[in-house]
């Protein structure tokens, strides 16, 4: 619909301008939140919304107004929003430009996409093609690769993202694998580090019935999830390791180079029952938690089997120097439930005898030339173990 001035006149260049630049730093605010839900792994407005939420609870990003800024229909007024969103983020992110070490509200206000982009991509690693649809979207070339700025943090350590937050010593907390103590804990330890070669590694250690069992190996981080293929290293066998990262707590204010340690990760560990005769595949929930500036020998000598019961997950609490306050006990009660010892064995696992009605039934269906003629199939006459 054609505008018209009160004096009677069309709208001046100057109008068409402004107007213009509104449209085009709606259209980049719109992209740069919608990188933000990404790397927050946040797949909905409403849990982006819940992430500003938890950083302030009168916070303006509400799901009204967040479908208006991230449609590109409209910019926030006031500048609470940005600082929110700066909180979010975890405060550690640096902008190419400034001499700051934290992002600030106005650097998120007045940044281009380009210029928020590689601001975020000190700190996170985002998918090539999420990235890609993001800058054509942009009106920039697709094929760009994100800027590396070292923060201040990693700077000449050549650490994976979220690397210097995870490195410390955790007490490891998963359902208990072996048949004797089904129901039960199992309590190990873990330490991540850095080699020589700044690469970060993962050793844990488990006490079996008075034996310390032991498995390492790398750790990859993209600084939203861990993973590793740790090596027992008396069995040789291996188990897969897949951690959560949670983002830095939005309710601190670190210092200027330092960001808050991860307290708690979490994920899913899988592989062989150790000391198993069936060599049983097994998966289960594992919670890891940083010690809190205790000694190593008074907690890694507590490590074995606990009863799945809050009340002792709390007093494992207190010996990592977590502070004895009310929310103590229900987060000793929340990690019982969380790793799902009130199944029926806490693990979801499977046999080599749980095959063995399959296998009798899918070997009377295998073509008989194939049974007669051995040398077409490499392995006819080997034994295989699948598991």
């Amino acid at each position: 619909m054609k505008q018209f001035r009160l004096d009677g006149s069309g709208l001046r260049p100057v109008d068409m301008d402004r107007r213009l630049q509104m449209a085009e730093a709606s259209r980049h605010l719109a992209l740069k939140l919608r990188l933000t839900s990404l790397v927050l792994g946040c797949s909905t407005h409403k849990e982006l919304c819940a992430r500003f939420a938890a950083s302030n609870g009168t916070t303006l990003f509400v799901p009204q107004n967040a479908y208006k800024w991230m449609s590109g229909k409209a910019m926030p007024r006031v500048s609470s929003v940005y600082e929110d969103w700066a909180r979010v983020l975890g405060g550690g992110l640096t902008a190419p430009f400034l001499t700051a070490p934290f992002l600030t509200a106005p650097f998120l206000a007045s940044s281009s996409f380009e210029e928020f982009q590689d601001a975020v991509c000190t700190r996170f690693v985002v998918p090539e093609t999420a990235l890609s649809a993001l800058r054509a979207q942009a009106g920039l070339p697709p094929s760009r690769a994100p800027v590396a700025i070292a923060s201040p943090l990693t700077r000449g350590s050549g650490r994976q993202p979220g690397g210097h937050w995870l490195e410390g010593a955790y007490l490891a907390i998963s359902p208990a694998r072996s048949r004797v103590e089904a129901g039960r804990l199992i309590m190990g330890t873990v330490t991540i580090h850095a080699d020589a070669m700044q690469r970060l590694q993962i050793s844990y250690s488990e006490n079996l019935f008075n034996r310390k069992v032991v498995m390492s190996g790398p750790l990859l981080s993209d600084g939203r999830t861990a993973q590793s293929a740790l090596t027992c290293a008396s069995t040789h066998r291996l188990s897969l390791l897949a951690l959560n990262l949670p983002a830095p707590p939005a309710s601190l204010c670190p210092p200027a180079n330092l960001i808050p340690p991860a307290n708690i990760l979490g994920g899913i560990l899988s592989g062989a029952a150790l000391h198993d005769p069936d060599a049983r595949a097994t998966a289960c929930r594992i919670l890891l938690l940083r010690a809190q500036g205790v000694q190593a020998e008074n907690w890694v000598a507590r490590t074995g089997y606990l009863d799945a019961d809050g009340g002792l997950v709390e007093r494992e609490l207190a010996g990592l120097g977590y502070r004895g306050d009310v929310a103590r006990p229900a987060l000793g009660k929340g990690i019982v439930e969380f790793l799902g010892t009130s199944s029926s064995s806490g693990l979801c696992e499977t046999g080599v005898h749980d095959l063995e009605p399959l296998e009798s039934l899918i070997d009377g269906l295998v073509p008989c030339g194939i049974l007669q003629n051995p040398g077409s199939f490499p392995y006819a006459t080997q034994s295989i173990n699948i598991l």
